[in-house]
């Protein structure tokens, strides 16, 4: 697996969210509810140990931070000895296990175990605990005849969207068992309301299937799609490439956010056309954002589509780093998209003292799931495929051989070095507002949109140029043509009720406003500090 050290404003942001957040978490309290079983009230305390370790894992993979990784070793350790001899880990009670948020919780508890084992520490053991607690999810629904659909909610798109965990398990472990239970997942639609895989190739927008809940059918439909990376399936190919279309232009905001409809954001709700809308809930909620980067990226690698580039590009240096608070301890919930005066940015409460009465360590789904989304741009900014490297994000960074310098996107130049021979094709993305490419001094034709392949020995010597066109560009709302968005390169740009931001890295004047990063903008976290991504024309 290729590390990769990111040293511009991504890289920046998850040093800082490592520091002042990742490090100080409670994973003790998190643990908690694993250990005494004592979750009987409905509620998802069962979801942030899962959350925060496998982003915390990423994070010390790339960074390699060694004080978050004694951290990681210690948590998954506590964690894995709350498992108990039928192999059930679950932070409810027996009589309460397959019921609300139960399988949701264990699927993160799986997915960060088996990100640790594939990503920090390969112990068998590790491995064992996940395969036994699939053994006994398996044995519990087989027990009891019950449809996983009736075992969570949202028409058991929650319950269900532990497929991809289940994939997992089988691609590491090769039973055959394992495969047997994914497609049984997969036949069942993952939704009472109606298949949501027949659905999305058949044309039904996304705000039309299932119950239209964001979050949890991304995470169906991203299990799906690591299915399609073991076994080659096109008509199931089909389906989550038709899913990726269909959210992307009907559902994602200028910003790269998405979800809306309820106060928290968190349903498609043709979302791209109501962006410039006051009455449809919160736009944007973090986990959502966060979860469409990781279909993303599964996107990218089963396709060479420099486009899918563009969107994750979008997705991290708006969304994610607009969800951020200040002092990196913090995210905000809903991350909005808004007219002036419509919206602001708050940090995200407490859920569980919010709707349980009993505060848990100031713990929300969005602070949680924002540093996956972050962290996950490591993942994105350079990747490997057979004989070739995809180079998709260009702020400084290194990795392997690789090394990009500049001040990406904050300027509009980069430039990629390397620090040892070695022959490969390098594929670098090309997005509408790429100017030119030099290689050592020559000028190297390219076609916006399809990655530009160039195979060589890579030397020490060589160097690749890259200039960017960043003249302000205007973006028509698609909902109401009588707004307009500002881009700079891939930076949205947004008006501060607050006035100019000393601190914003971009400053740039659009008929008479001071504009600047739609990430530094709202940075008060309150409701007198709003900000402004749609102009009227």
């Amino acid at each position: 697996m290729r590390k990769t050290v990111l040293k511009g404003l991504l890289g920046e942001a998850l040093d800082l969210t490592v520091a002042k957040r990742l490090k100080t978490v409670d994973y003790d309290l998190l643990v908690e509810p694993f250990a005494k079983r004592y979750e009987n009230d409905g509620a998802w305390r069962c979801e942030f140990w899962g959350k925060i370790v496998r982003s915390a894992i990423t994070a010390a993979f790339h960074t390699g931070d060694t004080e978050l990784r004694a951290i990681i070793d210690k948590t998954v350790k506590d964690l894995m000895a709350t498992q108990t001899p039928d192999g059930c880990i679950s932070s409810y009670p027996e009589d309460k296990q397959l019921t609300s948020w139960d399988i949701w919780g264990r699927k993160y508890v799986l997915l960060a175990l088996l990100r640790y084992y594939e990503m920090l520490n390969p112990d068998p053991a590790v491995l064992q605990c996940c395969c036994r607690m699939v053994d006994h999810l398996m044995t519990q629904i087989d027990s009891k005849k019950t449809d996983i659909r009736e075992c969570g909610l949202h028409n058991g798109l929650a319950s269900a969207s532990i497929l991809g965990a289940i994939v997992a398990v089988w691609r590491l472990s090769g039973s055959r068992k394992y495969r047997d239970f994914a497609q049984y997942i997969i036949d069942t639609g993952c939704s009472s309301s109606g298949n949501i895989f027949a659905g999305a190739i058949a044309g039904v927008v996304p705000a039309a299937l299932g119950n239209g809940k964001a979050y949890e059918m991304t995470s169906c439909f991203q299990g799906a799609a690591e299915l399609l990376q073991i076994e080659n399936d096109p008509h199931f190919k089909a389906v989550v490439d038709s899913y990726y279309t269909a959210v992307r232009d009907r559902e994602i905001f200028v910003t790269g956010c998405g979800g809306l409809k309820d106060i928290s954001g968190e349903f498609w709700y043709e979302g791209a056309l109501r962006q410039t809308r006051g009455d449809c809930g919160g736009l944007g909620e973090t986990c959502v954002t966060a979860t469409w980067i990781r279909y993303c990226m599964r996107m990218l690698e089963l396709n060479d589509d420099c486009t899918i580039g563009d969107e994750l590009e979008k997705s991290l240096y708006n969304g994610i780093l607009g969800a951020i608070a200040p002092d990196h301890s913090h995210w905000a919930h809903v991350n909005p998209t808004p007219l002036t005066g419509n919206g602001c940015r708050e940090c995200a409460v407490d859920q569980i003292g919010r709707g349980f009465g009993t505060p848990f360590g100031g713990n929300d789904c969005c602070r949680a799931q924002g540093p996956e989304g972050l962290s996950t741009a490591a993942a994105i900014a350079v990747m490997d495929k057979p004989g070739k490297v995809l180079l998709n994000l260009y702020e400084p960074l290194e990795s392997g051989n690789l090394i990009v310098s500049g001040n990406y996107p904050v300027e509009p130049e980069a430039k990629i070095g390397f620090t040892y021979p070695e022959k490969y094709v390098l594929a670098l993305r090309t997005p509408d507002f790429l100017k030119e490419v030099r290689l050592n001094g020559e000028v190297i034709p390219f076609t916006a949109g399809k990655y530009l392949e160039i195979d060589r020995m890579w030397s020490c010597g060589d160097e690749i140029v890259l200039s960017f066109d960043f003249t302000l560009k205007e973006i028509i709302a698609p909902g109401d043509d009588s707004f307009v968005a500002v881009k700079r390169g891939p930076l949205v740009l947004a008006e501060d009720s607050a006035g100019v931001i000393p601190e914003a890295k971009v400053h740039e004047l659009w008929q008479g406003k001071d504009l600047c990063e739609y990430a530094a903008c709202g940075k008060q976290m309150n409701e007198k500090n709003t900000l402004t991504v749609w102009f009227k024309r």
